[in-house]
């Protein structure tokens, strides 16, 4: 039951999503001759370190998660977790992450997880989603940080090719957070979010 809630709290689906943008840009980079132990050092690493953000980010807002219909069950809410323990786990899981990123990969990948890691924590969830429109905007580089650390994982260069998977990827974040925010309003309001739809208006974002 403990390991359920553990596993529960670094948002698996997340990491799953974030994996699969890890594994195209590996592949991209790889033209056909794939290191495969590269390429699970570079997808565990990236695993731990999501896992790492995403239990960070249950800690930080685990107040407006209990006035959001589709967060009022998380671990943390319900004090299954202890915010203590919760805090030790996330530690340990991005140290983790980011020696097997450093020393499985190479130290450009590690340094392109801890810059997702550090947007996503200490400037998006820490304070850029509570109190300002541009929060998605600003989490957009966190959400596009994957895919630049597979490529990166083989190049070992931040190269042109780096530099246009995170542009797509920032760009390709701003429309899938909207959605998620118009099609939870009610939630992001309740919680006193300022998201787009929330602050300019529902037809504002979708235009």
């Amino acid at each position: 039951m403990m390991f359920k809630q553990y596993l529960q709290v670094t948002k698996p689906g997340i990491i799953f999503g974030n994996l699969i943008s890890v594994i195209g840009g590996f592949l991209l980079a790889s033209k056909g001759s794939i290191d495969y132990p590269l390429f699970i050092y570079t997808l565990v690493g990236v695993s731990l370190v999501v896992a790492s953000g995403c239990v960070f980010n249950n800690y930080i807002d685990r107040d407006i998660d209990r006035k959001m219909e589709r967060t009022k069950n998380r671990v943390l809410v319900k004090g299954l977790i202890s915010p203590g323990v919760s805090l030790v786990y996330a530690t340990l899981l991005g140290i983790a992450g980011f020696m097997l990123l450093w020393f499985g990969a190479n130290p450009l990948a590690c340094w392109l997880g801890v810059m997702g890691f550090v947007v996503y924590v200490g400037v998006y969830s820490l304070y850029m989603k509570r109190h300002s429109v541009y929060g998605t905007l600003i989490g957009s580089l966190s959400g596009a940080a994957p895919p630049v650390i597979g490529y990166c994982a083989v190049t070992g260069d931040f190269d042109s090719g780096a530099a246009i998977l995170l542009a797509i990827f920032s760009l390709w974040q701003m429309p899938h957070s909207y959605a998620i925010a118009i099609f939870r309003f009610k939630d992001y309001q309740a919680a006193n979010i300022p998201v787009l739809p929330v602050v300019k208006g529902i037809s504002v974002a979708k235009n």
